[in-house]
């Protein structure tokens, strides 16, 4: 430790350089994650925050909850299959929405459902909806940004009637757009078909509800429905696959410094091992050194990276996550460390004799 610390304030300004390209690399990695994590969010909230255990949807329609379209006549039988706790059907209509008397228009997923089921979601200001024949929405927070306010009188592409924002949710987005709930009895004859049957399932039922629904429908689970949202999968394979690479390239470029610091530092541990120090002592020193570099370098990328999201516009999908930046620092501190073992190897293949000699020589 005391060797480690001596060296690094000794060659400390090639330490700080290394320091600033693991600095970047992992502010690359944490701000790519909050990409990720915001543009999933922006895609399948709603998915995700869905108050319900599984999703019966039509069959065969490669699990996209927007092709399937059924009718939703036998909800009561479904309701009484031994395990099924609670059933609230669900429909989407992927529409735009303008404010009463304005040309601007929003794109709004529509989400019709019965208004005391379980898939509506709790408000974040306002209040619910309390009426199954009025018109009234809930709807996400985002479009609080378009300038849409409490008591907004609002018109949708598809429907005769004007609609009153009564209540903001959080975290309710739909394939990029925000999500505006109403009552299903609110649209009457246009929302006779439904999209999805949302189930609540008792514990250790699901195998037996799956057997008795399975000739009908899929009965999927929320991250089985999320994989069939239209460019989810793709979106996340991209960003995932980016993260990694950004992975292996810091411990590369780790690597191969500790690699060459070692190397240089050959006729140093040729004359040490000489001395009669230990090799794990040698050893030990470059771990330490590779930690303490690995935690700064990687306390100051999250700082900069929490400081750099405060300046990110408030529309784009970005969601810092602590137990997300937690994780993916310490599998940097990991491979970081993994990366040191090629210094490692080079310092057991020294050779004091030879090592002594070649400084003379």
């Amino acid at each position: 430790m005391f060797l480690a610390i001596r060296e690094l304030v000794h060659a400390k300004f090639r330490y700080i350089l290394i320091g600033v390209i693991m600095v970047l690399i992992a502010m690359l990695i944490f701000i790519i994650s909050g990409l990720a994590k915001g543009l999933s969010a922006d895609n399948a909230s709603a998915i995700q925050n869905l108050q319900a255990d599984q999703v019966l949807i039509e069959k065969d329609v490669d699990q996209r909850i927007t092709q399937s379209m059924f009718q939703a006549d036998n909800l009561d039988a479904i309701q009484d299959i031994k395990g099924v706790e609670a059933a609230t059907a669900l429909s989407i209509n992927m529409t735009s929405t303008s404010e009463k008397g304005s040309e601007k228009k929003v794109d709004v997923a529509l989400f019709s459902t019965d208004i005391n089921g379980m898939l509506i979601p709790d408000v974040s200001s306002g209040k619910s909806l309390s009426d199954p024949d009025k018109p009234a929405l809930i709807v996400d927070s985002s479009m609080k940004q378009e300038g849409v306010k409490l008591g907004d009188k609002l018109e949708m592409d598809g429907f005769d009637q004007t609609f009153t924002v009564v209540g903001f949710t959080d975290n309710q987005r739909f394939s990029h757009t925000p999500v505006a709930y109403v009552s299903k009895g609110a649209l009457g004859a246009a929302n006779e078909k439904v999209n999805a049957i949302g189930l609540q399932v008792a514990d250790g039922k699901n195998d037996a509800v799956q057997s008795k629904l399975s000739g009908q429908y899929d009965l999927l689970s929320k991250d089985e429905l999320l994989k069939g949202i239209p460019g989810y999968s793709q979106e996340q394979a991209s960003l995932t696959m980016m993260i990694v690479f950004l992975f292996v390239i810091g411990t590369f470029v780790l690597a191969v410094f500790f690699y060459v610091l070692t190397l240089q530092k050959t006729d140093q541990f040729g004359v040490l091992k000489a001395l009669g120090t230990k090799t794990s002592y040698l050893m030990r020193n470059v771990i330490t050194q590779v930690v303490l570099i690995s935690v700064v370098c990687i306390g100051i990328a999250l700082g900069l990276t929490y400081g750099a999201s405060a300046l990110f516009p408030n529309d784009l999908p970005f969601d810092l996550n602590l137990a997300n930046m937690l994780q993916f620092s310490s599998i940097l501190l990991v491979v970081t460390v993994l990366g040191s073992l090629l210094s490692l190897v080079q310092i057991v293949k020294i050779d004091p004799i030879r090592a002594i000699e070649g400084g003379a020589n």
